[in-house]
C-alpha cells in the first residue's frame, strides 16, 4: 500500500498500482477547488458571488454534481454554504485554525436553486459563495479508481473498491466490502471552537450553523464512493430521521452515537452479518 496527503487527508492506494496517476488527479483537483490555495478557480469565482461566471469544464461538471446532490438531498448537502463554512470560524486550513475564538453568528444559507450551469457558464442568481467539499473528494476517489482500472483508493477513509475488501469502521468492528464504495460523514475530527462553543464543518442549511445531531459518525454503502458520500451527509443532517432516509433509498448505513454506541438501518442488517452489524 502506498499513501500521501492531499485535500486535507491521507490517500491510499493498494499495493501494486501506480499511484503517481492516482496523485496527480487529487493535486490537480485540489488546486481547482480548494478553498486554502488563493489561486484556486474556486477563490477566483467565489470572489465575484453574483451573477455569470466562466468556468473550466471540470469546475462545471463539480457545480453540476453538486447541485444534483442538493436536489437528491432536498437542499441538504448543497454547495451553497461557502459563507457560512467560513462564518462559523473555518476559514484557513485546518491545522492552522485556533482552537478558540471571538463567538460567531450563523450566515443564511441561499437556496442551491440559486445556481445553475450552462457548459462552461456558471449562473448565480443571488450572492453564492461555493464550497463544493461535499462532492470533490467522493468523486475523485471514484475517478481514481477508474484510472487505476482496479484495486482500491481510499481518502480519508472514504473508499472506491474494485475488489472485495475488509474496512473498519468508527468505533470498532469490520466489514467486508463488496466492489463499491464506503464513506463515512463524521462531526468528531474536524472540530474547534469559537466563543466557546463547539464548532465543525458539517453546516445544516436550514439554520446556517453547524448541525445539530445525535450522530457522531454516519457510514454508508453504495455503488460509489462519491452516493456513498453525499448519502452519508445527508444522513447525519437528518439526524433521527437518517436512518429511514437511507433505507427508503436502499441504502445501508451505520450510525454511531455521541457516547459510541452503534446502531444500523433495517438495509445494513440485511446486507451485514449480524455478528458485526452493531
Amino acid at each position: 500500500m502506498s499513501a500521501f496527503r492531499a485535500m486535507g487527508c491521507e490517500i491510499r492506494v493498494a499495493d501494486g498500482l501506480d499511484d503517481a496517476v492516482v496523485r496527480e488527479l487529487f493535486e490537480t483537483r485540489d488546486r481547482i477547488f480548494s478553498r486554502f490555495i488563493p489561486s484556486s478557480e474556486l477563490n477566483r469565482v467565489n470572489a465575484v458571488p453574483l451573477g455569470v461566471a466562466l468556468v473550466s469544464d471540470e469546475f462545471a461538471s463539480m457545480v453540476s454534481l453538486a447541485v444534483d446532490a442538493a436536489r437528491a438531498t432536498d437542499g441538504r448537502v448543497t454547495p451553497a454554504v461557502g459563507g457560512a463554512i467560513t462564518a462559523a470560524g473555518y476559514d484557513r486550513d485546518f491545522s492552522l485554525l485556533p482552537p478558540d475564538g471571538r463567538a460567531v453568528e450563523p450566515a443564511a444559507v441561499p437556496s442551491h436553486a440559486s445556481i445553475a450551469v450552462h457548459g462552461r457558464l456558471l449562473l448565480r442568481s443571488e450572492p453564492v459563495l461555493l464550497d463544493l467539499n461535499g462532492v470533490v473528494k467522493g468523486r475523485t476517489v471514484d475517478d481514481a479508481l477508474a484510472l487505476l482500472g482496479g484495486g482500491w483508493v481510499s481518502a480519508g477513509g472514504d473508499i472506491a473498491t474494485a475488489v472485495p475488501l475488509v474496512v473498519g469502521l468508527p468505533g470498532g468492528d469490520t466489514i467486508s466490502l463488496d466492489p463499491g464504495g464506503l464513506a463515512t460523514s463524521s462531526v468528531g475530527v474536524r472540530v474547534w471552537r469559537r466563543g466557546g462553543e463547539l464548532q465543525h464543518h458539517l453546516i445544516d442549511p436550514r439554520t446556517g450553523a453547524p448541525a445539530r445531531t445525535p450522530w457522531r459518525d454516519v457510514t454508508v454503502a453504495a455503488r460509489s464512493c462519491h452516493v456513498a458520500d453525499v448519502a452519508a451527509k445527508a444522513a447525519l443532517l437528518l439526524g433521527a430521521a437518517g436512518p429511514e432516509w437511507l433505507d427508503a433509498r436502499g441504502l445501508p448505513g451505520r450510525f454511531v452515537a455521541h457516547d459510541g454506541i452503534a446502531a444500523v438501518n433495517n438495509s445494513w442488517a440485511a446486507a451485514v452479518p449480524s455478528r458485526i452489524a452493531a
